[in-house]
């Protein structure tokens, strides 16, 4: 996957795949941003899942809901002519609030970033299926590049910078205890003199 969009309402998001990173866009017709995130800043693990109703409109809706009902028995003592229109004046507000909550609600998916940026998106948008490919495609890119940038062992560079490169990369399960113990060993060859290594 080289690109991912997604599009709700007045809003849209994209994402396209360069050998880095991913450059991240989100944008509707008030304002937008677009950022470029290096695959050693994503923390793909670190997912979180949010429903989101905007609280406002809610409240609104509530609010002319009860104003409603409490016009219906005339708990107010309104005169039967302006209680007619206060009827279906407030009926349409309720209406058109709770429709506006309705479209307002949200499932939100959040991916973390080790500088504490989180990358949102439209969770299950346009489908779970797609959004599940999307999120591997992130994995499998970003796993692939580390892989690449940080376990080449060169000699110019400090041992214990490569070491630490290495714990970096199984912490974050891009390479498994086994890949690590050997990327270990080819260190320890290119550097006899070392006596020991933290685990």
């Amino acid at each position: 996957m080289e690109e991912f969009k997604q599009k709700r309402i007045f809003t849209s998001k994209k994402v396209k795949f360069t050998k880095e990173g991913m450059i991240y866009y989100s944008g509707n017709f008030i304002n937008s941003r677009e950022i470029f995130i290096p695959f050693d800043e994503i923390m793909i693990n670190n997912i979180t899942r949010e429903f989101i109703t905007n609280k406002i409109l809610l409240w609104l809706a509530v609010g002319f809901g009860l104003f409603f009902s409490f016009s219906c028995f005339n708990v107010f003592k309104f005169p039967e002519e302006t209680l007619n229109i206060i009827l279906i004046i407030s009926g349409i507000i309720c209406l058109v609030f709770l429709t506006l909550t309705i479209l307002s609600r949200k499932h939100m998916l959040y991916i973390a970033t080790l500088s504490g940026y989180l990358i949102d998106f439209f969770d299950n948008n346009p489908s779970k299926e797609i959004m599940s490919k999307f999120l591997q495609s992130i994995k499998k890119q970003s796993y692939k590049y580390l892989k690449e940038k940080y376990t080449k062992i060169d000699e110019d560079i400090p041992f214990e910078k490569q070491l630490d490169n290495f714990i970096f990369l199984r912490d974050k399960n891009v390479i498994t205890q086994k890949e690590y113990i050997a990327l270990k060993m080819k260190l320890k060859n290119l550097e006899p003199d070392v006596k020991g290594f933290r685990n």
